[in-house]
């Protein structure tokens, strides 16, 4: 009686394998973005916090300053470019650039290249805004804009780099509210954004006259500014946060995982072979990962039931 010997796969298949199972294996960017909006409140509060402590103790400074002097206090002058607040400005303009390369990211994954190109050179003009902050390009360009021109325009010549600024930063705004504008928080967030940068360089210039004391003015410009590149960092995790949540997949997964759910992924669908055969035969497919492909195909999201007797009806997340 003969005996036959399996025979063992080939090395290129065994090599296929073990790379589609690291790259399933690997942390996706989807993972960055924030699902949960207990964080974005979270963000909000903490950052309006920050704020509001700067700008109080920028008001107590002069009471301050006869205690524990002048020259001890100088980081939390709100006007300074070696403040707290002005390294607070630069940090939320980075972390608004990384989100911003994220969703550039996501968009060409979810063929939308238009998107992704606009959301990359946003982050390009963020990074310039957080040096910026630092090293005040804007001071060096208004004193060669009033040499170029002879004339100062308006007052000491701020008015020359707003325009310039306005320019080029504007156009990506434009193009950038037209991506949201099919996503409202992020649409309304990033209106206020704009509204708030407005509204500061107006103060700031005095274009706006309020009766106001000089120190109140300046807590109401740092303020405005300060929330406007808060409300800026928002929009953009909020629109990341629409990006993922595009995926069928990603979405009931991170739905399942809340509510305590078994729904398996990719992940756990791998079946190693641990006989190979000659004509090995493809994995049975269960009823959960037939429902999985489907959802996927159709952009459908079958409902999730919260562990008790109550039915729960899955919400579209974006």
């Amino acid at each position: 009686m003969e005996i036959l010997h399996a025979v063992p796969v080939d090395q290129e298949r065994w090599e296929f394998f073990h790379f589609s199972t690291a790259m399933e294996q690997r942390t996706d960017i989807t993972e960055l973005i924030p699902k949960a909006l207990g964080n974005y409140w979270l963000i909000l509060f903490g950052g309006v916090g920050v704020v509001t402590g700067l700008e109080f103790a920028y008001r107590q400074l002069p009471v301050w300053a006869e205690k524990f002097g002048e020259a001890n206090l100088a980081p939390l002058d709100v006007t300074s470019s070696g403040g707290i607040l002005a390294w607070y400005l630069s940090t939320m303009f980075l972390l608004a650039a990384g989100v911003s390369l994220i969703n550039s990211r996501l968009g060409k994954k979810y063929n939308d290249p238009a998107k992704g190109d606009v959301w990359f050179w946003a982050a390009f003009a963020l990074v310039l805004l957080s040096l910026d902050t630092q090293v005040r390009f804007r001071e060096t360009l208004r004193v060669l804009l009033v040499h170029a021109t002879g004339t100062p325009l308006y007052q000491d010549g701020t008015v020359w780099w707003l325009v310039a600024y306005s320019f080029v930063f504007g156009l990506i705004a434009i193009r950038l509210l037209q991506d949201m504008w099919a996503y409202v928080p992020s649409f309304f967030l990033f209106s206020l954004t704009l509204l708030g940068t407005v509204a500061s360089q107006l103060i700031k210039i005095d274009a706006v006259h309020l009766s106001w004391a000089a120190a109140d003015v300046i807590v109401l410009h740092t303020a405005l500014e300060a929330c406007a590149v808060l409300f800026l960092f928002l929009s953009f995790l909020l629109f990341g946060r629409r990006q993922v949540f595009r995926d069928p997949q990603v979405a009931l997964l991170w739905f399942a995982k809340v509510w305590k759910q078994e729904f398996p992924n990719k992940k756990q669908a791998t079946v190693v072979p641990t006989a190979p055969s000659v004509f090995p035969k493809p994995a049975p497919m269960s009823d959960s990962t037939s429902e999985m492909k489907s959802a996927q195909a159709t952009g459908s999201r079958p409902a999730l039931q919260k562990s008790g007797n109550d039915d729960f009806t899955l919400l579209n997340a974006s």
